[in-house]
């Protein structure tokens, strides 16, 4: 595996262990680039919307094409996913990873973005799983600052191979990674964050 590959994984990584993988959910794709989206402030939501069960199936956090449209161009290659177990020792009882963009015959760790849904027991396990996640990326060589996603704040960790975004709402947590490139460079808060909301948002 790569250098990037790793780095677009180490902060889904993070957040426990992967077990179980799915047959991918489509073919490499080549359609043409879709105009790159805009993002209206006044629009937004003032709080964001939390799913109230586990989402089971990634079709449920975002197709393809809607991750296509957010990024502002076609990701060539497969979505895949994986499906986590419960750990108790870190209070989780559900873990959701959908992948993006993965290159023909590569597996997901291969993928360009990543989204990661988890679901603990109480919102103090949630929080300490992104406090986690930030204290390695920091330590890693990651440059760390809090934005807004609507009205929770999140982590943005940005490095030479990736950007992501972390945040807990409640008892779920959502982890956004993207190889840098796939997302436009000095811009990419807008999309990050519309991408934690699909994460936010689904459920089974």
């Amino acid at each position: 595996m790569n250098r990037r590959c790793v780095a677009a994984s180490s902060v889904v990584a993070a957040f426990g262990l992967l077990v179980g993988c799915s047959s991918p959910a489509g073919a490499p794709r080549t359609n043409p680039k879709p105009p790159v989206p805009t993002f209206s402030t006044s629009a937004r939501p003032t709080s964001v919307p939390v799913g109230t069960t586990p989402p089971k199936s990634c079709d449920s956090v975002g197709a393809a094409a809607d991750i296509d449209k957010i990024v502002g161009h076609a990701l060539a290659g497969a979505a895949n996913q994986v499906v986590g177990v419960a750990m108790t020792s870190i209070a989780r009882t559900a873990r959701l990873d959908c992948y993006y963009g993965v290159p023909d015959g590569q597996p997901v760790s291969a993928a360009v973005l990543t989204i990661a849904v988890s679901t603990y027991a109480d919102p103090q396990s949630a929080q300490a799983r992104v406090t986690s996640t930030t204290d390695d990326a920091r330590a890693a060589g990651a440059t760390v600052s809090t934005v807004k996603v609507d009205s929770t704040s999140a982590t943005l960790m940005v490095s030479q191979q990736s950007q992501a975004l972390a945040l807990a709402v409640g008892t779920r947590t959502v982890a956004v990674t993207a190889n840098t490139g796939v997302l436009p460079q000095g811009n990419d808060t807008p999309q990050l964050t519309a991408l934690a909301r699909l994460g936010l948002a689904a459920h089974a």
